[in-house]
């Protein structure tokens, strides 16, 4: 009889409790709808007519954009790239306690980043960017810790990035370019030690790049351009083989670049630093950086002759313009004859420098996909040779001054 009653015991404690699992879940459905829903009040355009399958008919995860986990039927993703909605981000957003992807770029969002987003301690993937959402960087969002992507590039937004995103440890990528930002990019960016991509370009940004860069093994792109950053590159930034993209033009950036600094960036593929203050010769072993497809140095104060660069055949675009390259002299334009081995070249740009000396014959060697050609504002005299007709694919040629 004992035996009996316990056993109806454990059978009724079993039931009690799969109900309130289910009562749990139910709970947790019901939230996830009404935050949808609020989310959907706050759209006054949606010219796609994304959100016609937003309604009763259907489990709303089933709703377009929508990813629900399976088992629990919580929302673990919303994808609503590119689709023109306008309007703002509700805060019932972060009420989607499973979240772990939230893509809402290249749309008309306005108005604020809701500080609720911080809500989402499981969300890993945030995109809010190409909208034009204003005010601050919400500080709340330093409590997902989670987060792997941060983009929220392409806004309006303005102030500091907050010093409580040294939190954010498991960042690999961090995208805050073509906003309003001001400050300085912060020592804590060296905590990130999984970052591949830093893009902090087209700010306000100013002060010297944070020594501590230099310890992120993983970073390949680095795109700093358009700000007011001085000072001089740190040299460990060389050291860092992982590099794929440096971008910085445009900025204040002084003093020179050290002779032996290509021999250690193997995978260097894009470099960008013209219209900055950097000054000295080209260095020689720029010849290294062997699978280079574009490098770009104009508007510095570079002097000396140009390197021999026929080793960098997947070379597509070089701009040297606005230096003070050459001296006047008949073999400044010698390099042009080690370029006739760069096959993939497209864009060659050597205006506005001192180069001296007539132009070779080897001109018309260079290759059939160059579509642009700059050389005037040089002290280059002469004939302009014949062979120049063998550019195929020429479709602009500058020879003034």
């Amino acid at each position: 009889m004992l035996l009996a009653f316990s056993s109806i015991h454990a059978h009724l404690f079993s039931l009690f409790a799969l109900n309130s699992l289910w009562s749990t879940f139910a709970l947790g459905n019901e939230t996830d709808q009404l935050a949808l829903l609020k989310f959907r009040e706050s759209i006054s355009t949606d010219p796609y007519g994304i959100f016609l399958s937003w309604n009763n008919s259907a489990h709303f995860c089933n709703w377009h954009g929508i990813i629900c986990n399976p088992t629990l039927q919580r929302v673990t993703e919303l994808n609503l790239l590119g689709y023109k909605l306008k309007g703002t981000i509700s805060p019932h957003v972060g009420n989607l306690s499973y979240m772990r992807s939230l893509d809402l770029g290249n749309n008309s969002f306005y108005g604020k980043i809701p500080q609720e987003l911080g809500q989402l301690s499981r969300l890993q993937i945030l995109y809010v960017d190409n909208n034009t959402l204003v005010g601050k960087i919400p500080t709340n969002l330093a409590s997902c810790t989670r987060l792997k992507v941060l983009d929220l590039g392409g806004n309006n937004l303005i102030g500091k990035i907050p010093m409580k995103f040294g939190s954010l440890q498991k960042l690999q990528q961090l995208v805050l370019s073509k906003n309003r930002l001001i400050g300085g990019i912060p020592s804590f960016i060296g905590n990130f030690s999984s970052l591949t991509d830093l893009w902090v370009g087209d700010n306000n940004l100013e002060g010297h790049i944070p020594q501590e860069m230099c310890s992120l093994k993983s970073l390949t792109n680095v795109y700093v351009s358009n700000n007011k950053l001085s000072g001089t590159f740190p040299s460990c930034l060389y050291n860092m083989s992982s590099l794929t993209v440096i971008s910085a033009t445009n900025n204040q950036f002084n003093g020179s670049l050290p002779p032996n600094m290509f021999y250690t960036l193997p995978n260097l593929q894009e470099l960008y630093i013209g219209g900055n203050q950097i000054s000295g010769p080209i260095p020689p072993s720029i010849t290294n950086a062997s699978i280079l497809t574009e490098l770009d140095i104009g508007g510095n104060h570079f002097m000396g002759q140009v390197p021999r660069l026929g080793k960098l055949q997947d070379l597509q675009y070089l701009s040297l313009t606005f230096n003070n390259l050459g001296d006047n002299s008949s073999n400044d334009l010698e390099f042009l004859e080690s370029l006739t081995n760069c096959s993939k070249l497209q864009i060659l740009v050597i205006s506005y420098n001192n180069f001296g000396g007539h132009l070779p014959n080897s001109l018309g060697n260079l290759s059939t996909q160059l579509s642009q050609l700059y050389l005037g504002s040089n002290q280059i005299l002469g004939k302009i040779p014949l062979a120049i007709g063998n550019l195929v694919d020429l479709i602009l040629l500058t020879i003034y001054n």
